[in-house]
């Protein structure tokens, strides 16, 4: 008696699907997360490079005996050396302009308020002292 080999040619298709999908899944699964990962630490860096933008500037009117401006805009913050452009994901809620005196404090009682993924971050500026307070929502 002779075995015939019968072979199924659908199998190694259906197996080739079932991992294609499976490697599919986990890789949109992986970027998904990978980008918004990539957008906190992008939002992050914005914020640290923003509060030392604004010390910078106070820095700059206090040492150098002159008035010096912050300028807020809807694309970036600039002093008169410095220019930060915002992230995709961070939008200025009111374009505003900050003086500051010659002893490096604010002349505004301004609120800075930026609009990111799922947060609002508030920076309520004290006349004066030149310091602030960092609220999240």
């Amino acid at each position: 008696m002779v075995l015939r080999k019968f072979q199924v040619k659908a199998f190694t298709v259906l197996e080739s699907l079932i991992v294609l999908s499976v490697v599919a899944f986990m890789t949109l699964v992986f970027s998904t997360s990978f980008n918004n990962i990539f957008r906190q630490v992008e939002e992050t860096i914005f914020f640290i490079s923003f509060e030392h933008l604004y010390r910078d500037t106070q820095k700059l009117s206090a040492f150098g005996q002159k008035k010096q401006t912050l300028t807020i805009s809807h694309n970036y913050l600039e002093n008169t050396y410095e220019r930060l452009y915002l992230p995709k994901t961070v939008k200025v809620v009111k374009s505003d302009t900050l003086a500051f005196d010659t002893n490096g404090g604010n002349s505004s009682l301004a609120k800075i308020q930026f609009e990111c993924y799922r947060k609002t971050v508030t920076y309520q500026l004290y006349i004066g002292s030149g310091n602030y307070r960092k609220k999240e929502n």
